[in-house]
């Protein structure tokens, strides 16, 4: 029989929600996605959390956080522990949506849901099985008999449509945020090239929302920001991490290269510099534009190192950029968090400035409120708005957390331990003189304090160091020691000049660390880095007031999305025609629309069309009968097989027998029953006809073809045409040789006997 194929989708139903979902084929369980949103809200995984313990394999399609957000939570905190299937950039670039989500909402909040660690841990290589596009990978243990092949779906660099085969060659096809289109830096998806009549199709209805409903993606784009230039005005573009921002980029890192502009342009994000390194290193995963302008000349730059868009980690570094009208490229989209919610509240009183929305906001953010205002044309706007900062402790505040510190560190030694440990603390040390360790140690704590616009004194400093990290001075070595062992000192500390005479200059051999900050560290941070104890975070806490922001800025959006729009949806899914079809993630009326549409087109070829809805379990299991067979070795041996795409297809000679009640195989008895039972042989044309195609067969098989008005004229004369009606092969020409052998090329293509 078919496959049991069952969907459940657990959230993202609608438009406003990011996607997770379950699909079930036999006894094996994908989760398809598991966004969240950048709210964060641990209730909206009450589903996925349940659904944990069935998953068996985890495939993800796109890398932004609508699609993979909650995957470092689900890792460390919910306990999954199954392959996860992605692509290279998906899993790079999914890193980096990730830690600019921790840092954003960490300096804004106790975020405490996942760490940087956590983020490592679940885009490890260990982790994430990397995949190429069309590779298929057939998958072992309890999914035995599965295939799964990613697809380029031309939304983000490494964003994939996935192709689910089942062990009797039934195809699933989940397809979300695909585009058409081809772009500066991705080509368009070729889905509805790729894929005709599969069992299942899960697809989105997502079109956009009323104000990105026009394709302005360009000039219109271009001539809003020269307009806002100027007329002496910053301009605010809120883009994602390493997504969407990357078209962006290219689009205006060219037009300020023709133009030769010299307004300031910048990208503020904390992981700017990595976003553009691994975009570099990933052009093969772009279209054969950009990699030809690569590749045509070696001396010329990688496309993505940027001449004019400058990097910024901090808004100090932002603010060295020469003063003036200039546009900003800053994360987060949703302005919920992020260096882009700072600059909107220093720049929205401005009326000369603008906020430029390249894509659609999380629903009920700040950003989505702005974007829903914009429909109302220029209009004022009041907000009351929170503003939340971290900032570092300082005084009594201080002391107590040092104290309280303290504390928990001697709670957790046990009694004997304790008494020890406390007797060394109070034991007066040596009087002996100082080789300058506890001094390193004391400078590199003041450097960290200065780095996080902190003052502390040196007592502070010493009792915020845990003991196990203490250097003990005053060493007195015992009478039968061999040699002075602790503290050790190197004796070349002291050495002026090299064996030449010349003078040694140690700050020419040290490297310059770079702080987290993106800054170089100070010389004496920088020295004896190895030996160094772990370099704690300084302790700090979270600041909130109330605000009133009076919006006078200009809010304008243009779509930049990569998404395929209403009519190319309907055009692609009609053109596909899957068996069964299920509909998610869109705004209710286009979804409704868009399923009559297609219950109507595909009404002849009996296709079914269904809307999920959430945490609804929808059985798609095919009625159709299908069969595994049981070949003989000889008879299989028999049989000519001809490649037709991912397949090979041959003309079987044989009986088929019913399987039994214990047997659910079909029984193929060989040519020779066949011979005595009186089965007749035919054949079959199977297959697209391409004249591309035939022409390389024809030369291939040393006959001439060239083109000429559509068709393909060889020799003898004998040409080769389609017919636009029926799209069958017409062969015109004198029946000689030439002909036959013209013929049976083109037949040795498509015909299977």
């Amino acid at each position: 029989m078919g496959s049991q194929i069952k969907f459940t989708q657990l959230y993202g139903a609608t438009y406003d929600s990011p996607l997770c979902s379950l699909l079930e084929i036999n006894s094996f369980t994908f989760l398809l996605d598991c966004g969240w949103t950048e709210e964060f809200d641990v209730k909206l995984l009450d589903p996925l959390k349940q659904a944990i313990p069935r998953v068996d394999a985890v495939l993800l399609s796109h890398p932004d956080t609508a699609h993979l957000g909650a995957l470092p939570y689900a890792i460390g905190r919910l306990g999954l522990k199954v392959p996860i299937y992605a692509t290279q950039p998906t899993c790079r670039m999914g890193q980096m949506f990730m830690y600019d989500q921790y840092l954003s909402h960490h300096a804004a909040s106790e975020f405490d849901l996942f760490d940087l660690d956590d983020v490592d841990t679940a885009f490890d290589y260990q982790t994430v099985h990397q995949l190429k596009f069309q590779q298929n990978l057939r998958l072992a243990g309890k999914g035995n008999g599965l295939i799964i092949t990613p697809f380029a779906a031309g939304h983000m660099i490494g964003g994939s449509i996935w192709r689910i085969t089942s062990a009797v060659g039934e195809d699933v096809v989940y397809a979300v945020d695909y585009n058409h289109r081809k772009e500066l830096h991705l080509n368009s998806t070729a889905l509805s090239n790729l894929f005709s009549r599969p069992a299942l199709m899960i697809a989105d209805a997502d079109s956009g929302q009323p104000q990105f409903a026009q394709k302005t993606h360009g000039p219109k784009l271009l001539d809003a920001i020269m307009l806002a230039l100027r007329n002496d005005g910053s301009i605010l573009m809120p883009v994602d991490t390493a997504g969407r921002v990357l078209e962006v980029m290219l689009l205006l890192e060219k037009h300020w290269a023709v133009n030769r502009l010299s307004y300031p342009l910048a990208l503020l994000s904390p992981v700017a510099y990595n976003t553009l390194e691994f975009a570099k290193s990933q052009l093969e995963w772009m279209n054969e534009q950009v990699a030809k302008e690569f590749e045509s000349s070696r001396d010329k730059d990688n496309p993505f190192s940027m001449r004019y868009v400058k990097l910024c980690h901090t808004r100090e570094e932002l603010g060295r950029l020469p003063q003036g009208p200039k546009l900003v490229l800053a994360t987060l989209p949703s302005l919920q968090a992020g260096m882009a919610r700072d600059l909107f509240l220093e720049w929205a009183a401005d009326p000369k400035n603008l906020i430029l929305f390249t894509q659609q906001a999380e629903a009920g953010s700040l950003g989505a409120k702005l974007q829903a205002h914009s429909l109302k044309g220029p209009s004022p706007l009041t907000l009351q708005l929170p503003i939340s900062k971290r900032v570092p402790l300082e005084g009594a505040e201080l002391v107590a957390y040092q104290e309280q510190k303290r504390k928990e560190e001697m709670g957790a030694v046990p009694g004997p331990a304790r008494q020890s440990s406390d007797a060394k603390l109070v034991e007066p040390l040596p009087t002996r003189h100082s080789s300058g360790s506890i001094a390193k140690l004391t400078r590199r704590l003041t450097s960290m304090s200065e780095g996080h616009s902190m003052e502390l004194d040196t007592a502070n400093q010493l009792a915020a160091v845990p003991q196990s990290d203490a250097l003990i001075d005053g060493f007195t070595v015992p009478e039968v020691g061999a040699a002075a062992m602790f503290p050790f000192e190197d004796e070349n500390d002291d050495l002026q000049w090299d064996e030449y005479g010349a003078a040694l200059r140690p700050d020419e051999f040290q490297l310059k660390a770079t702080s987290r900050t993106g800054g170089q560290l100070a010389d004496d941070e920088d020295e004896d880095m190895d030996d160094a104890p772990v370099q704690l975070e300084a302790p700090s806490k979270i600041v909130t007031t109330n605000t009133t922001v009076n919006v006078r800025a200009r809010i304008a959006c243009f779509d930049c999305q990569g998404r395929s729009d209403a009519r190319s949806i309907r055009e692609i899914l009609v053109k596909v025609a899957p068996q069964q079809l299920i509909l998610l993630h869109g705004l209710p009326q286009a979804t409704a629309a868009l399923q009559s549409y297609c219950q109507q087109e595909l009404s002849s070829i009996h296709s079914k069309v269904q809307v999920a809805q959430p945490l609804e379990v929808v059985d798609m299991s095919l009625q159709t009968p299908t069969y595994q067979a049981l070949l003989a070795r000889e008879l299989l041996s028999s049989v000519r097989l001809r490649a037709m795409g991912d397949y090979k297809l041959g003309w079987l000679k044989g009986v088929a027998r019913p399987p039994s009640q214990q047997e659910a195989l079909i029984e193929i008895v060989s040519a020779a029953a066949a011979e005595a039972s009186g089965s007749s042989q035919g054949g079959v044309f199977i297959g697209d006809v391409r004249l591309s195609e035939v022409r390389k067969a024809l030369s291939e098989a040393g006959i001439t073809a060239e083109w000429y008005g559509g068709m393909l004229v060889c020799s003898g004369p004998v040409t080769i045409k389609v017919g636009t009606q029926d799209g069958q092969v017409q062969l015109e020409g004198a029946l000689c040789d030439d002909y036959f052998r013209i013929r049976d090329v083109v037949y040795g293509q498509y015909h299977v006997c």
